[in-house]
This record gives C-alpha cells, structure tokens and sequence, in this order.
C-alpha cells in the first residue's frame, strides 16, 4: 500500500466497515477486507499514539 494520510487511512477503514456490516461480498472479500482492516486499524492508532506522545512533549517543555 502507498503512504496515506492518517484521514485517508481513516476513510478506508470507514468504507471497510461498513462493506464488512453489510456482508454481502464473498466470504473470501470480506476476509481480505478484515485483514486490511485490522492493519489500517494498526497504523491509526500507532499515528494517534505518536501523536499523544509529541502532544505530551510539548507540553512539558513548555510549561
């Protein structure tokens, strides 16, 4: 996959879940779907967590 932003990535798994609600694909879509879910799901919250950390940072260095 190529570099997205945090919100495209956000918008992917947005689509994904609700394609995986639906369940009106192929088993074996929807599996690939999930997969590609669960690791959008990774990288976002890896990016929030990064995010929380530089947030904490700053705050501390400035006061």
């Amino acid at each position: 996959m190529t570099m997205t932003s945090f919100e495209q990535q956000i918008q992917r798994l947005e689509i994904i879940v609700k394609t995986l609600d639906r369940g009106d694909e192929p088993i074996a879509v929807l599996l690939e779907l999930y997969e590609e879910g669960m690791g959008l799901a990774c990288k976002c919250r890896e990016y929030l967590e990064t995010a929380e950390q530089r947030v904490t940072l700053i705050n501390q260095e400035n006061g």
